[in-house]
Parts: C-alpha cells; sequence; structure tokens
C-alpha cells in the first residue's frame, strides 16, 4: 500500500485548486523556490502563527518544547526535533502536524478550534519551500506577564512642572511633561459660561437654571470655580448622572420576554439603580461597590439595602440557557471589572492573553451555584407589584465541567473544574471558604418588616375589594331601576342579571380578601408564636389552620361566582363546557365547606408567609423544578472570595480600569483605548505612567470616586479650551489632540440632550429613585430618563436616536453624527414645547426692560453657555423681525412693548433655533 506525503495529500485532497495552485504544490515537494520573502513572512506566516499556534507555543507556554514565535526557534524545534525542513515541506513537522488525520497528533489540537483551511496551509508551505526565509533580530514574544496591565501598580513619581503657570495639580504635571516634550502649547482657560455648563453638564448632567446662573456670576472670580466643584458634587443630582456611566458599563436593564414571561434581566431590577445611585451619592468607595455587586449576599445577607447590589448578577439571570446566563456573567465581570475578554478563552486557550480555557471554567465555577430569588420589601408582599431581585447560592452540589471546544453538548467529565483565576495574577489564590447564614437569610420571613407586609397587602387587596363591590351594587341597582321602567325587554332582563351575578362575585370576592386577611394576621402571629417559642404556640397553630381553611373556601366561593358569570355571559356553543367548570367548581366548594368543619389535628400545618420566592429553577442540579425549595443555610463563599481578590490593591486590573472609565467620561476620550480590552490585543495606553498614578490615587485615598472627579475637574487639563483656533503649531505636531493640548469636545449621550431640554425650560423632575416609567407614559413624563424603562424590547425612540445605550454591552457610548438627530431635534414635541417654555422663562426673567438685543444675548448665554457673536446677534435680531413680520404685527424692533402674541412666538422660534445649534448637542 502506498502512502502519499503531506503534500501529495494536500494535493490529492484539493485536487480542484487552480493550474497556479498545482505548479506550486510540485514546486513545494521537490524543494524548488517559491520567491517567498523575509518581509512575506512578517506579514502572512507570523500573524498566522500567532493567532493559531502562540498560545500553545508562544511565551507563556512551549507545549513539547517547541517555540514559534520566531523563525530561529522553529527551527530550532522542540522534542520531537526541528519543525521545518527549509525547502522541503513534505518533511517538514509543522506541516505534517496540520495535515495529520489523526487526533492526537493534528495541531491546532481539535478543541482550540478548526483545522487551517487549504490557503493557510499552502501558505506554510510556500514559506518552507523558499527556505523559511525571516529577517534577522527577530524578537521573540515577550513574556505576557510583562504586559503594562498586568505588572503590579506601581505609583509613578510626579513629573516636575514645566509650565508652572498653567500646572495646577499632579494631572497637569503629567501632560504638561508630555506638552513640553513634543513642543505643544496648551489652549487657554475656556469662558466662565462655557466652563459653568461643561460642570453641571459634567458632574450632574443637566445645565443649570436661570437662578443658578445668576448665583454663580455673582461670585468672585478667585473662588466660584472650586465652590462650584464642591456644590455639584454634593448635589443629589451627582448620583443620577454618574450612576448612568457605571449602568452602561455593568449593563444595566429592566426585564424582558414574551407578555409576561419573563426571559432576561429580572423585575424590579430597578432597585439596584437606586442603590447605584444612592451609593455615589455617599461616595461609597468603589472596592466596596464591586465587592456588594459580586457578593453581598455573603457579605450582608440580612441588610437589604446593600442586597439591592447584587442586582448586577441578576440582570444576567437567563430563563432558556443556564449556559449562556453563566458565560455572560463570566465575560462581563472579566470586561466590566478587570478589562480583559475572557469569553475569548471559552472554547480555547486564548490567542493573546495569559489565560487558558481552564481558567474561564475555573471563573465560571465561582458563580455556578448562584441562583436569583425575589425578597419581600417593607412596601408590600405583592412581588407582583414590588420585591428585591438579588442573587444567592443556591445549589452547592453544581459541578462545573470543561466544554471541549465551547460546546455544551460536549462537556469533559473526566474532571471537575474547581473555582479560581487565572495562574498570571498570581499576588493572590482565590481563598474560598464557605459561609454559614443567618437565620433571617435562609428563612427570609424572619425579617422584622416581613410578616407586616403581608398583612399591609392584604389589607389593600380588602379595601380594593370592598371599592369594587360598592361599585357592582351600584351598577346593579341601577340595572334594576331601568330594566323596571321597561319591564318587557328582554336585553334588560338580561342586564340585570349580569349585573346581579357581577355583584355576586364582587360580594365573594370582598368575602373572601376579608377571610384572606384574617387568615394572613393568624399565621403572622402563629409564626411569630413558633419564633419565640411561646406557650401558646400550639392554639394559634391551630387558629391559623382554621383561619386558612375559611380563606381556602372563600376563595372556591369566589371561583364558582366567577364561573357562573362566564356561563350566563357565553354563547351557547360554549355553555357545555362551562358548566362541567361549574359543577368542578360547586363539588370542590363543597369539599372545602367540609374541611372549614373539620376539627384541627396537631399534625395540620397551615401555608409559612413567604419571605422571598425563586425566580424559576429548571437549572438545578437535582433535575426538579420544585417552585419553592428550601433556601440553603450556607453559601458557597465564592463570590465573596472572587470580590476581595478582584478589590485587592496589589491587582493590576481594577483600579486602572475603573480609572480609565472615569477619565473617559470627564474629558471623552479613554487614555486607554480599549475600555473592555486591557490584554495584549488592546491597545497601550496614551499616558500610562497617568493611568498609573491615577490608580494609585483612586486606591491611596480609599476608592473614593469623588476624589478622583475633584482631581481631574480641578485640573487645568480639564478647564481648558475645545477650540483648536490659533493653534497651528499644536494642530501640526498633534493633530489627534493625543497629548490633550486642548480640551475634547464630545457628543452629549441620549440622556442628556432630553434632560437638558426639560432642565432649561424649568419642567424636568429629578425626583430620586422608583419604578421605570412605562413606554406608553414616556413622551409625557417629565422624569430624568435614566428612569425609563430600558430592556432589549423596550427602548425609548427619541433615546435610541442618539445613541442611548444597547442593553447587551455598552462600555462606551457611540457618537454618531446622522441626519435623523437633526429630524428628531427639528421636529419633536419636546423640542418645540421646550423652546415656548424657554423663551417663555428667558422673557419673564426680564420683564419689561429685555429687548431684543437683550433677549437674544440671555437666551443665547442660558441655552448654549456663550454670548453670540457679533454676526449671529445680527442674524437673530434680523430673524426675530422677519419672525413677527410673518405674524402680522408692526411691533418695533426695540421690543419695549407687550409681550403679545407675535412676538412670544418669535421668541420661541428663535430658541427652537438654538436648540437645533450643534453647540447645544456638543460639551465644548
Amino acid at each position: 500500500m502506498n502512502t502519499l506525503s503531506p503534500s501529495c495529500f494536500l494535493f490529492a485532497l484539493f485536487g480542484s485548486l487552480r493550474t497556479g495552485a498545482v505548479l506550486l504544490f510540485a514546486a513545494a515537494s521537490s524543494g524548488g523556490s517559491t520567491g517567498f520573502a523575509a518581509a512575506d513572512y512578517v506579514k502572512s506566516v507570523k500573524p498566522l502563527l500567532q493567532e493559531r499556534c502562540y498560545a500553545c507555543h508562544g511565551a507563556l507556554k512551549q507545549k513539547g518544547g517547541l517555540r514559534l514565535d520566531t523563525a530561529v526557534s522553529i527551527r530550532k524545534g522542540g522534542d520531537s526535533g526541528a519543525a521545518v525542513a527549509p525547502g522541503y515541506p513534505e518533511k517538514s513537522l509543522l506541516v505534517g502536524r496540520v495535515l495529520s488525520s489523526d487526533p492526537d497528533d493534528h495541531m491546532p489540537p481539535r478543541h482550540e478550534g478548526e483545522p487551517l483551511n487549504a490557503s493557510q496551509v499552502r501558505m506554510l508551505q510556500e514559506w518552507i519551500s523558499a527556505g523559511a526565509p525571516a529577517p534577522g533580530g527577530e524578537q521573540p514574544e515577550p513574556d505576557p506577564r510583562d504586559h503594562w496591565a498586568f505588572r503590579p501598580p506601581v505609583r509613578p513619581p510626579v513629573p516636575s512642572l514645566e509650565n508652572r503657570e498653567w500646572a495646577a495639580n499632579p494631572i497637569d504635571a503629567f501632560i504638561s511633561a508630555r506638552h513640553a516634550a513634543k513642543g505643544l502649547l496648551p489652549q487657554a482657560r475656556a469662558p466662565r459660561g462655557i466652563l459653568v455648563r461643561r460642570l453641571f453638564l459634567d458632574l450632574v448632567g443637566v445645565p443649570p437654571s436661570l437662578d443658578e446662573t445668576a448665583v454663580i456670576n455673582a461670585m468672585p472670580d478667585s473662588d466660584w470655580y472650586a465652590a462650584l466643584v464642591e456644590k455639584l458634587l454634593a448635589d443629589p443630582r451627582h448620583g443620577q448622572r454618574w450612576a448612568r456611566h457605571w449602568m452602561d458599563v455593568w449593563r444595566y436593564s429592566d426585564w424582558w420576554g414574551l407578555g409576561e414571561q419573563l426571559r432576561n434581566s429580572q423585575k424590579h431590577i430597578w432597585h439596584w439603580r437606586d442603590w447605584i445611585i444612592e451609593s455615589l451619592n455617599n461616595d461609597a468607595p468603589y472596592d466596596e461597590m464591586v465587592r456588594l455587586m459580586l457578593a453581598a449576599d455573603e457579605i450582608a445577607p440580612e441588610d437589604a439595602s446593600k442586597l439591592r447590589a447584587t442586582g448586577f448578577l441578576a440582570r444576567n439571570w437567563f430563563l432558556f440557557n443556564r449556559n449562556t446566563w453563566m458565560e455572560d456573567t463570566v465575560e462581563h465581570v472579566g470586561k466590566g471589572l478587570l478589562g480583559l475578554t475572557f469569553n475569548c478563552s471559552k472554547c480555547h486557550d486564548h490567542k493573546y492573553d495569559p489565560i487558558s480555557q481552564t481558567d474561564f471554567y475555573r471563573l465560571r465555577a465561582v458563580f455556578e451555584p448562584y441562583h436569583v430569588r425575589i425578597d419581600v420589601t417593607a412596601g408590600g408582599a405583592d412581588l407582583g407589584k414590588d420585591g428585591i431581585p438579588r442573587a444567592f447560592d443556591a445549589d452547592a452540589r453544581a459541578v462545573t465541567y470543561r466544554f471541549v471546544r465551547g460546546e455544551e453538548s460536549q462537556p469533559d467529565k473526566s474532571a471537575v473544574i474547581s473555582p479560581g483565576v487565572p495562574a498570571v495574577f498570581d499576588f493572590a489564590k482565590l481563598d474560598v471558604v464557605p459561609i454559614e447564614l443567618p437565620l433571617a437569610a435562609y428563612e427570609p420571613q424572619r425579617q422584622p418588616w416581613v410578616l407586616e407586609a403581608h398583612v399591609a397587602t392584604a389589607a389593600k387587596s380588602l379595601e380594593a375589594a370592598a371599592e369594587a363591590l360598592k361599585k357592582a351594587a351600584e351598577k346593579f341597582t341601577k340595572a334594576k331601576e331601568v330594566a323596571q321602567k321597561d319591564s318587557g325587554s328582554e336585553p334588560l332582563a338580561k342586564a340585570v342579571l349580569e349585573s346581579e351575578a357581577e355583584w355576586s362575585l364582587a360580594e365573594k370576592t370582598h368575602q373572601f380578601t376579608g377571610a384572606e386577611k384574617l387568615s394572613v394576621e393568624a399565621r403572622a402571629t402563629a409564626m411569630r408564636a413558633l419564633w419565640r417559642a411561646d406557650s401558646n404556640e400550639q392554639s394559634l397553630r391551630a387558629a391559623a389552620v382554621a383561619a386558612e381553611r375559611k380563606s381556602a373556601a372563600a376563595r372556591q366561593e369566589k371561583v364558582v361566582a366567577d364561573a357562573r358569570l362566564k356561563l350566563l355571559r357565553a354563547p351557547e356553543p360554549k355553555r357545555p363546557d362551562l358548566e362541567k367548570k361549574l359543577a368542578a367548581a360547586l363539588e370542590e366548594s363543597a369539599v372545602l365547606a367540609k374541611a372549614v368543619a373539620a376539627e384541627v389535628k396537631t399534625a395540620d400545618s397551615y401555608t409559612v408567609l413567604f419571605g422571598a420566592k425563586w425566580t424559576p429553577t429548571r437549572f438545578l442540579s437535582s433535575g426538579k423544578d420544585d417552585p419553592e425549595p428550601a433556601f440553603p443555610q450556607q453559601s458557597s463563599g465564592r463570590r465573596t472570595a472572587l470580590a476581595r481578590w478582584i478589590t485587592d490593591p496589589r491587582n493590576p486590573l481594577t483600579a486602572r480600569v475603573a480609572v480609565n472609565h472615569i477619565w473617559t467620561r470627564h474629558m471623552g476620550v479613554p487614555l486607554a483605548a480599549g475600555m473592555f480590552e486591557f490584554g495584549r490585543k488592546g491597545a497601550t495606553p496614551s499616558h500610562p505612567e497617568l493611568l498609573d498614578w491615577l490608580a494609585a490615587e483612586l486606591v491611596e485615598h480609599g476608592w473614593s470616586m469623588k476624589h478622583l472627579h475633584r482631581l481631574i475637574v480641578n485640573s487645568q487639563t480639564y478647564r481648558m479650551g475645545s477650540s483648536a483656533a490659533g493653534a497651528e503649531v499644536s494642530v501640526s505636531k498633534d493633530p489627534d489632540n493625543v497629548e490633550y493640548w486642548r480640551r475634547a469636545p464630545v457628543r452629549l449621550e441620549s440622556g442628556v440632550i432630553r434632560d437638558s431640554l426639560l432642565g432649561l425650560s424649568g419642567s424636568l423632575d429629578c425626583s430620586m429613585g422608583g419604578p421605570p416609567v412605562e413606554a406608553a407614559a414616556q413622551e409625557d413624563s417629565a422624569r430624568r430618563s435614566m428612569y425609563f424603562y430600558h430592556s432589549n424590547n423596550s427602548r425609548n425612540l427619541f433615546l435610541t436616536m442618539f445613541d442611548e445605550a444597547p442593553v447587551k454591552e455598552c462600555y462606551r457610548r457611540e457618537q454618531s453624527v446622522v441626519p435623523q438627530q437633526a429630524m428628531a431635534m427639528t421636529n419633536s414635541r419636546l423640542v418645540e414645547e421646550s423652546a415656548r417654555r424657554i423663551a417663555r422663562l428667558v422673557s419673564q426673567r426680564c420683564a419689561g426692560t429685555l429687548d431684543d438685543e437683550g433677549f437674544v444675548r440671555a437666551a443665547y448665554e442660558y441655552v448654549l453657555g456663550v454670548p453670540p457673536q457679533a454676526e449671529e446677534l445680527a442674524a437673530c435680531m434680523e430673524a426675530l423681525l422677519a419672525l413677527r413680520g410673518a405674524s402680522g404685527t408692526t411691533e418695533s424692533a426695540a421690543g419695549t412693548g407687550s409681550q403679545d402674541g407675535a412676538q412670544t412666538e418669535a421668541r420661541a422660534q428663535l430658541v427652537w433655533v438654538l436648540l437645533n445649534h450643534n453647540d447645544f448637542v456638543t460639551l465644548r
């Protein structure tokens, strides 16, 4: 039997390739030259090896003693000898391995992805056939541990001040040193109006009101800025503004599904949003926020206010696929908190970073036990209306397996994966210690507010039923009166019967809600007696059982009344089925009535009032879908261990990632361009020393974000003007403003645009917290945009037009400029109504003294933060005249007469134009 050489095998396999390829293969097998040059190796071969081979044969690992990151190491080979035979691809081990049909021999390994395709193999053969040329002095891949983001953070020294008159704090020293090194001149400080607008929009997310502007303008030049910074950092609106930033990063989303079926996220997830806002206003340390988001149920298991934080994990809940849920959790913990793409290693070892496939599953194992439940709040026990969605460890028996090539249908059950973190971050191991939970954590009905919440909910239901009964009785009485006036009318007689049935249903409902209230009160009393080991516990238990039986019987009488009403209304074809349902309901009612009369026995029990309910549990390892399984008394401690590891000051990533997000939202441009890609595939920071200094500053000041905000906005770097006018030298040397010689103009986010319209018009509702504004009510709502319902299925159209945060991932907002945005600003009812209100406010502020020129100046400064230039002022004055003329008035340009309709309309139109100005949607 003849055996094909690797190259002949490839020729047979791809025999349909064009003639050129056939000649090429022939040349390869004979060792002839193909003209493949060293430059082609750098351009084509090396990137292929880097993508497909370095993970196992690069700086991080050298399986079989083989490195493939330089031509020299390729020729040297590994334990099996040289990887290539220059000039002879058919004798080269590298080619043989990529073409091998033996799964144990084939490279890359099957679990690492698809085999090399024909063109990739052909390229390797060309290169080897040409003698495996490579440029001289080729350097091996650097050790991944030396990557800037993986090195332990060290506070760098602050450079000596190059521009002492300009610099205000250490941030400026770092920036100034780069200016001096590159011959750049920083732009002058922006005018007061620009800085005021910048600070307000940046720190609280809305422009200043006329009253706020008047106070600021009256302050001395020497101290207004620092005082305003402190005022805005202490403003409750600050938490709202910066919560929206972090909600982007942490993937906030209200629940969505199909109809009422929950499929993604959690109902009432807004409690997490409110926790973020409150935490930021209280200057909660960033590291504490991270720990609570990952493990508040283990760290503070009885503190409902902190348990809200685990909405970060509850948001990842997904109905249909537990693996998707777990993979999303690992991915976005990695991206959002560590700036690493762990998801790249789900199927194989990471191609660029020192993260193995097993590392991905080690991180998954951290989260494997967790599930989601809804806890009762002090506001009531109706979880359809409210409740705190939170994480908890539900399934300690859940195991993690590595999936072959990431395929969930191919778990490698030969080894259970334990929780852990990548070995490259060896500053600390994951120290997992199981946590014994307090009683109220696994029996949440013991929380002091829960029983009162059940009683309050029952009382509200009784009140609603009483009101419904009153209305039903009034309707029945009216129907009888109408029927008596026309006693021969069959439709009226039927209406009376229906009204009587409706009244009967309302009466039975009222009776049931009354019985249920008594049952809830009796059960609450019995539960308290049990917890305190009361001597009357047995009699109170019996009373609770009896009360619950009466409630069940009353409920069934309500079911009977409802069945009778449906039968009365039903057309003839549907009556037989409804008659059967009524008969069954009556039979059940008789059974429950007998139960009421029966003696309560010692073994009889009542239904405990719940303190929390599971979100569907179809993924439990027990295989059961018990709707009310017991809550475990112990938590794994895995997430607490991970949270401590992530927030350990020695972690090289966490503080850098947080600082980069904060800097980006202030300055418009990140220090490290890869917001969630700090690994070797990401870009090197533009100012690595400044990034590290800020990271150290954050940690050493107790992870205080307000400290960082204060530093940044007080810097001269932040306060520069954004114009490039008169900066020809800097423009020529640094056209992209990499060195921050001017302030970068930033396109405003969607929510800030809408909130600014409402804020300037005096109609913005900045009240804190609560459920989201549903889509149907949003057009007429004046609440801040961050309180709008926001999910994959429901996003506000106006906000979406201006790059609203995508639900599934938004580590940095898009800043698009598209025609539809201009159309929205031109035609929106919101813009039109805001323009009229703004014009009225500005006119009223200076009533009787504000001529057209004064109005234009005041409107410009109020809406855009700058006075009009001479040409703009002239054009606006001319426009006001024309607009009043179009309205049929002869009023003089002075505008000192009464504020008639024509003048009001003209001024509203002018403000409308200003709202459509580019500077309104831009932060200068």
